[in-house]
């Protein structure tokens, strides 16, 4: 079957150094570079890994547990920028 299909230069400029290189034709090279993503991708989706984070104690005093980020940031700054009592 024809096609046309729209190529990154990058990508269009190792397909053909690959086909140089190998002695093969170019279209054979696509097909072949295309079906070895298709089975990478497919074997990627059938191991079903799904990513994990690990929770690590920071030891946030308790007033600080449970919020976000930005939230603890925006706390810190503003301790930062409050007078500081005298020490006695």
């Amino acid at each position: 079957m024809r096609t046309t299909l729209r190529i990154n230069d990058v990508i269009l400029r190792e397909l053909r150094e690959r086909a140089k290189r190998s002695g093969l034709p170019f279209r054979q090279v696509v097909e072949e570079t295309l079906a070895l993503g298709m089975v990478r991708q497919s074997a990627r989706r059938k191991e079903g890994r799904a990513f994990h984070v690990q929770p690590h104690p920071l030891g946030l005093k308790a007033g600080f547990r449970g919020l976000s980020l930005n939230q603890l940031y925006d706390q810190l700054e503003a301790e930062e920028t409050l007078p500081r009592s005298p020490s006695r």
